[in-house]
């Protein structure tokens, strides 16, 4: 426990800088976790195997790098994640024809979605950053963390139905309402301080509060997706690079399935400005 507390300690004292400075420091921080996060998931999935860099894989990487590229570039347009994503797939579906039967359909699913889980989902950051307000905006995500620890708490004191019990035994019924119920409260009185800060109304904090209550719901389920895939392929962490927390994908597992949802909610009932 100390040891993890330490590494949460110093995650806090690297990232509060990095989403303060934003642009190309916050980009490239993304870009490395991202990086991180692919090899991760290449090792879980099994289409890298130590010593052994496939194409795909390869591909992945040069993706991963080409995506944030062009992600500070257009200045955080959003419209470039469509050519991103589709040339990604046509390039992997080209090295899985060529070189067939060297690699599986499986395997160009699992590339396909490791790519969409943790690179794409990841640059959200970026994307709120951006956003009038973003530097008010971008810390809304780690709700997920706060979720985690209102669920803990709930669940030690009141669990008794078990919520997921062949995906994660401890979790229960309770404490995924006290993880709600505790992420949508922080996000409301987070709100509640925005109009002093920006030119928003009272309508921000309905915003926050939705957003609560939506990522209250999503980070546990990105949690459990996360423990989905490491139980089905027989895994205990993604990594080890976090003491005590594991590997990105350990430490942003429900922090990941948050991101989209907070940038659209922002843009839809905040900004009035089209996604694309």
């Amino acid at each position: 426990m100390k040891i993890r507390v330490i590494s949460g300690i110093a995650l806090v004292v690297i990232f509060v800088p990095v989403m303060l400075l934003g642009g190309y420091v916050l980009a490239a921080m993304l870009c490395l976790l991202s990086l991180i996060a692919t090899l991760e998931l290449s090792r879980a999935f099994g289409y890298r195997q130590e010593g052994k860099r496939s194409a795909m894989e390869i591909i992945g990487y040069l993706a991963v790098l080409v995506h944030y590229l062009l992600l500070v570039i257009s200045r955080a347009n959003p419209r470039f994640f469509i050519g991103t994503i589709i040339g990604f797939i046509f390039a992997e579906t080209l090295i899985y024809v060529v070189r067939f039967p060297r690699y599986s359909v499986s395997q160009l699913t699992e590339v396909i979605f490791t790519f969409l889980y943790a690179p794409v989902m990841l640059s959200f950051f970026y994307l709120i950053r951006r956003l009038y307000g973003g530097e008010w905006f971008v810390w809304l995500p780690f709700l997920a963390w706060a979720c985690d620890t209102c669920a803990y708490l709930a669940g030690r004191a009141f669990g008794k139905h078990k919520l997921c019990p062949a995906l994660s035994p401890k979790k229960t019924v309770e404490g995924a309402i006290g993880g709600l119920l505790g992420s949508a409260l922080i996000a409301g009185a987070y709100g509640l301080i925005l109009p002093h800060y920006t030119a928003y109304n009272e309508r921000v904090v309905w915003a926050c509060l939705l957003i609560g209550l939506l990522c209250g719901v999503l980070s546990q389920l990105g949690d459990l997706l996360a423990s989905g895939i490491k139980r089905d392929k027989g895994i205990k962490d993604y990594g080890s690079l976090i003491p005590g927390h594991g590997g990105v994908m350990d430490r942003f597992d429900s922090v990941i399935f948050m991101l989209p949802v907070v940038y659209f909610m922002i843009v839809f009932f905040l900004q009035g400005k089209p996604i694309v």
